[in-house]
Parts: structure tokens; C-alpha cells; sequence
């Protein structure tokens, strides 16, 4: 009897701990993400958006400097993006066309990038993208980086996309794969993160652009 007791005690235990475990709020993982990529970096993002004319590979390069919430996406992929770069301030997104030689600056809420679909100001900042879009804890998945927290949720109106997934790795909290969807379940965009590494950047490097390009708000 008291075999059987230790052990049932001991169910509830592990019970009681793995719901402890599985109690991880979606505020604490962003806290988390947020205090590991405190200081300077960089990444390449890569995979596949449904552009104009159907599946596109897209790959960028991340800059970030998260205590100035201060991003740099510069576009390599597809050849409609090619050497356009979206920087993101706290308050504006500034997107530069090189075909027209524009620096087009937008009010955050109100930016998007033309032939992209989605928004991409949440590539670098998590805080940010939570704030457009009702994020929940929907388990674990073990990824080729590791285990993984999954994250997904319904987007606000006017984000470019209806549902996102967000794979946020346990080992080392950040970012590993970004899935947008449309409202009937369409891949608008799956994106990876890799190439993830520390970096000395500053924020003139982070806004510079063409000293001839034109400047245009709206």
C-alpha cells in the first residue's frame, strides 16, 4: 500500500511539474526572445511567399538593434525584391525601391511592402508582431534546430495576412520559422531563419541609404 501511494504521489508530481512546464505564457516566451536578443544582431531569412505569379523563393538579410528597436531587412530574393531594404524605426518603416530610387517612409501601422504580401516588420521584432496579432501557446515541435515553442493566432485587419505560426526555439529563445497564412488556410509566406549570429552594428549603418534616392512620406 504505501509503494502504491509513493507512487501515485509521485504521478501527480510529474503531473503537477509538467503543467508547470506547460504553463509557459505566450508574455514570458516574448520575454524571453527579448532578453536573449537584448544585444546586436543579424540572420538570413529564407524560403518560399506566394508572390504575383505564384510560389517565389525570397531570401533577406535581418539586421537588428533591439534597444533601439531599430531593423534592416535588405531583400536579395525573389528578382522583383532584389536590392530593396525595408528599415523599421520605433515609429516608421521606410521602404526603398530601386528600381525608382525611392525611400517610401510610412507610418508603422500603415506600411507594407509591394510584391511581398505581408508585412515583414515582425521578422525582427517579436514585441511588435504580437501587438497585430492574438497569439497563444499551441505546444512543442521538434525542428531540425531543436525543440521549438509553437506559437500561432488570428492576425488584426489590415496585416496582409489572416493566421500566423511562429516557431520560437527553446534551447537558445529566438525565432526560427514564421509561417503566414491567408484566410483559407493558404501559405502566404514560410519563412526560416538561419545564418542567426551576434553582430557589431550601429544604428547610421542600419539607416543608410542612396544620398541621390528620393524621399517620399505618406
Amino acid at each position: 500500500m504505501e509503494v502504491a501511494v509513493k507512487k501515485i504521489l509521485a504521478a501527480l508530481g510529474l503531473a503537477l511539474f509538467l503543467g508547470l512546464a506547460w504553463a509557459q505564457s505566450v508574455s514570458q516566451i516574448l520575454d524571453l526572445v527579448e532578453k536573449n536578443l537584448s544585444e546586436p544582431w543579424q540572420a538570413l531569412v529564407q524560403g518560399e511567399i506566394q508572390g504575383p505569379g505564384g510560389r517565389e523563393a525570397l531570401q533577406a538579410r535581418v539586421y537588428a538593434l533591439p534597444k533601439e528597436r531599430l531593423f534592416r531587412i535588405e531583400f536579395l530574393k525573389p528578382g522583383s525584391l532584389e536590392g530593396n531594404f525595408t528599415v523599421v524605426t520605433e515609429k516608421e518603416v521606410w521602404n526603398y525601391l530601386y528600381l525608382t530610387n525611392q525611400l517610401v517612409i510610412s507610418p508603422k501601422e500603415k506600411a507594407q511592402v509591394q510584391g511581398l504580401g505581408f508585412s515583414p516588420q515582425g521578422l525582427g521584432d517579436l514585441k511588435a508582431l504580437s501587438e497585430r496579432v492574438s497569439l497563444h501557446l499551441a505546444g512543442e515541435e521538434r525542428l531540425p534546430e531543436g525543440v521549438a515553442w509553437k506559437l500561432v493566432g488570428e492576425a488584426k485587419e489590415g496585416q496582409g495576412f489572416a493566421r500566423l505560426e511562429l516557431y520560437v526555439l527553446k534551447a537558445d529563445p529566438r525565432p526560427v520559422r514564421f509561417l503566414f497564412l491567408d484566410e483559407g488556410g493558404k501559405v502566404l509566406a514560410d519563412l526560416r531563419v538561419v545564418e542567426f549570429k551576434r553582430a557589431s552594428l550601429s544604428p547610421a549603418q542600419l539607416k543608410r541609404y542612396p544620398k541621390d534616392a528620393q524621399v517620399v512620406r505618406r
